[in-house]
């Protein structure tokens, strides 16, 4: 009797072990053989485009640890990949692939600079969407290829902390203004970096499109104050017709290669089922 119970509590425990590894062992051989794919039709599409291609691409990936999604967003780690990058091939046209929600402002900047100040042609191509710090980006490449149903997105800044939550910097200004001197200090504190976080981002989104803007000063000023000034919600979704309309180089020649490159990053399943 103790013999077959300890024979059983083995089996368990020797079953246990394997579904560990395998949770741990599988999900990393598939990432490989996907990474590879990927590398594949990166080199395929470089040969196409005429262009050193670069990706930043932040998608909750299926394949991850236990299977628990990674919520990815811009950051110093993204910046220091891709700087590194564009000094590798400077003197290369570079193409980046972007798919981010945004993040961090400093990074986006960092990015954005460098991409702005690369010796060759650059542009941007966004299959899907490309918001807030990813603009930003965007707004650096001579071009910026966008399919026909991809979005960007306004580049107000969003100031706050962990209590109080992020809010739009406009807004922090309009709460510290309506309420005047019954403001809380908190309120007036963010208020005074909203203006100067906004000062900030005028200046870096001019930097970024000056010489690129058909109009002249007034049509660059218009743009600008257009994309950061709070008059449209953080997560207001423009398209590629709307973003060219406002006067940015946008071109909506997609290449195709690139949705292929796109599926090769699967997304978190959930309990909804597509077909088509």
């Amino acid at each position: 009797m103790d013999g077959t119970t300890l024979s059983v509590w083995d089996l368990t425990f020797l079953l246990f072990v394997f579904l560990f590894l395998y949770s741990i062992i599988y999900p990393q051989s598939q990432l490989k053989k996907i990474r590879m794919q990927r590398m594949a039709k990166m080199k395929a599409m470089e040969k196409r485009h005429g262009y050193k291609v670069l990706t930043m691409i932040h998608r909750r990936e299926a394949i991850s640890f236990f299977g628990l999604p990674a919520y990815q967003f811009i950051d110093e780690e993204d910046a220091e990949q891709v700087l590194r990058w564009i000094r590798k091939y400077r003197d290369h046209p570079l193409e980046l692939i972007l798919h981010t929600p945004g993040g961090q402002l400093h990074a986006s900047i960092q990015i954005a600079r460098a991409l702005k100040n690369h010796p060759e042609k650059t542009r941007v191509i966004i299959p899907h969407y490309s918001m807030s710090g990813g603009t930003i980006i965007a707004l650096a490449a001579d071009e910026i290829v966008m399919d026909k149903d991809a979005v960007i997105g306004p580049i107000d800044p969003q100031v706050g902390d962990i209590i109080r939550g992020l809010f739009p910097a406009p807004s922090w200004i309009y709460a510290a203004e309506t309420k005047k001197e019954d403001a809380e200090d908190s309120t007036l504190v963010m208020s005074d970096i909203s203006r100067k976080v906004l000062k900030l981002t005028r200046t870096v989104a001019k930097e970024l499109l000056e010489g690129k803007i058909q109009g002249g000063e007034d049509r660059l000023d218009e743009l600008v104050e257009k994309l950061v000034s709070g008059e449209m919600i953080h997560s207001t979704p423009l398209s590629a017709r709307e973003a060219k309309e406002l006067g940015l180089p946008v071109n909506t020649d997609f290449p195709e290669d690139v949705h292929d490159f796109m599926r090769l990053f699967r997304p978190v399943k959930k309990t909804v089922e597509y077909v088509g």
